[in-house]
């Protein structure tokens, strides 16, 4: 991908981030560090044909704190939700929860970028829980996208 495209596609998830509901507006030196994140694992997805679906999401929590968000997904869609969090972040997990409540997918390994697949059965509202396990100095910030193809 070209120099000039990623550095709008940074620029663009910056903005998006910075416009965030005032419940999640992540500080400046953060909302950077976090579209810079989000911005290297959307190049990756993109080349292998994924588009954006929904995000970014973000939130500042303190370790062992967790959000939920709900979010529409379609049926038989490939969807990819990534994760990021900031420097002083040491682990974070995001799951995904079907409608009724069930496990879909996780990645709960110890890092700091969870990538988690699900291909919904049933059209509607899902759950995508992020979980802050470790943090430096509360609140940690993070963001994750929604990917689909």
């Amino acid at each position: 991908m070209k120099s000039w495209v990623k550095m709008a596609l940074a620029a663009l998830a910056a903005l998006t981030l910075a416009a965030a509901p005032a419940a999640a507006q992540v500080p400046d030196q953060y909302a950077r560090e976090l579209a810079q994140r989000l911005s290297r694992a959307e190049t990756v997805l993109v080349e292998n044909g994924y588009a954006r679906a929904a995000g970014p999401f973000a939130a500042g929590i303190a370790g062992g704190e967790g959000r939920r968000f709900s979010l529409l997904m379609r049926a038989g869609q490939d969807y990819r939700v990534v994760g990021v969090c900031e420097s002083r972040c040491g682990d974070f997990n995001i799951r995904v929860y079907d409608m009724g409540g069930r496990l879909m997918g996780q990645d709960v390994l110890a890092d700091n970028v969870p990538v988690v697949h699900v291909r919904p059965r049933v059209t509607g509202r899902h759950i995508v829980e992020i979980e802050m396990v470790r943090c430096a100095r509360a609140p940690c910030w993070s963001a994750f996208n929604v990917y689909s193809r």
